[in-house]
């Protein structure tokens, strides 16, 4: 998959007017290329003496590579500009008996939900990287290839959807302002405005690693993420209450860091149900053996 999205990635730079600045993607790949050359080397020797190091090493190359290279393909397939859908959207929310102003309003007057949710929002990027470190290292290396797997599908879901229903968020929607929520800084919404417009007018075309952020709105990639964290850390019962809390939160900071619908998070979450699913058949896939290996248990043999 991922040397699928980077012949997409290549192929538009070829066709269209995106182009690269190549010193942080050269990096990226430098970096994933010394984490899997030694992950390798370990999965490959005689003795596999450490596979909680070497697994863990060859899941962070992964990780290294799928983000950014994932990020870019979302800014390429924003640049194809069909209509914006937040009029339909905000449309959609009302018909299920969602207020976003409400919400706002309520958080606004309860200023001391803000820090935590704010601290579940931002919390996306280090859930992945600790997930991806740590299951391995406790011997759940099946679930570690999934969770990353299922990121992948997902972001391949969420951007072709985004790409047919684009949108920018529910601030604009309603003639929000700063003022209308000093308590708050939705800044996954403020980098979608920035970059979104200038994407899809042809302004930006210029990708570096540097200064790219999330572009999509519908499906949210935060609820995505939310779900895609609770079900990689559920077999881990020390961490599971922690997890399964702090990601609930995260589906509820969504709309105000985000800036999305309701709809945008119901999306995200059928869109991440529907990856785990395809990850775990892939999984169950390509680990088939004659003695039938256990799922997901700890240890060598959950490989």
């Amino acid at each position: 998959m991922l040397a699928g999205i980077i012949g997409v990635i290549v192929a538009s730079l070829v066709t269209s007017q995106f182009y690269i600045q190549p010193a942080g993607y050269v990096a990226v790949f430098a970096v994933a290329g010394v984490y899997w050359w030694f992950g390798q080397r370990g999965a490959q020797s005689a003795a596999q003496t450490h596979p909680k190091l070497f697994f863990g090493l060859i899941a962070l190359a992964q990780l290294v590579l799928a983000v950014p290279i994932t990020v870019t393909l979302t800014y390429i397939a924003t640049s194809i500009d069909l209509p914006l859908q937040d009029a339909r959207l905000l449309a959609w929310d009302r018909a299920l008996g969602f207020d976003f102003r409400s919400l706002l309003d309520l958080t606004n007057r309860h200023r001391e939900l803000i820090p935590p949710l704010a601290s579940s929002y931002n919390s996306i990027g280090p859930q992945l990287l600790t997930a991806t470190l740590l299951l391995p290292l406790v011997g759940y290396y099946r679930r570690s290839g999934e969770m990353l797997c299922a990121y992948l599908l997902a972001v391949l879901v969420t951007t072709i959807i985004s790409t047919l229903v684009p949108a920018i968020g529910v601030y604009g929607e309603l003639g929000l302002h700063p003022s209308d929520f000093p308590q708050i800084e939705p800044g996954g919404y403020y980098a979608t405005l920035r970059d979104a417009p200038l994407v899809r007018d042809g302004s930006l075309r210029e990708l570096s690693v540097t200064h790219l952020a999330g572009v999509l709105t519908f499906p949210s990639f935060h609820a995505v993420s939310a779900i895609l964290y609770g079900w990689a850390f559920w077999p881990l019962r020390w961490v599971r209450p922690l997890a399964v809390a702090w990601n609930a939160m995260m589906l509820v900071a969504t709309p105000l860091g985000g800036g999305h619908y309701l709809v945008d998070v119901l999306a995200g979450i059928v869109v991440a149900i529907g990856a785990i699913w395809m990850a775990r058949k892939i999984g169950e896939f390509s680990s088939r053996t004659p003695g039938g290996e256990s799922d997901d248990a700890p240890g060598p043999r959950a490989i």
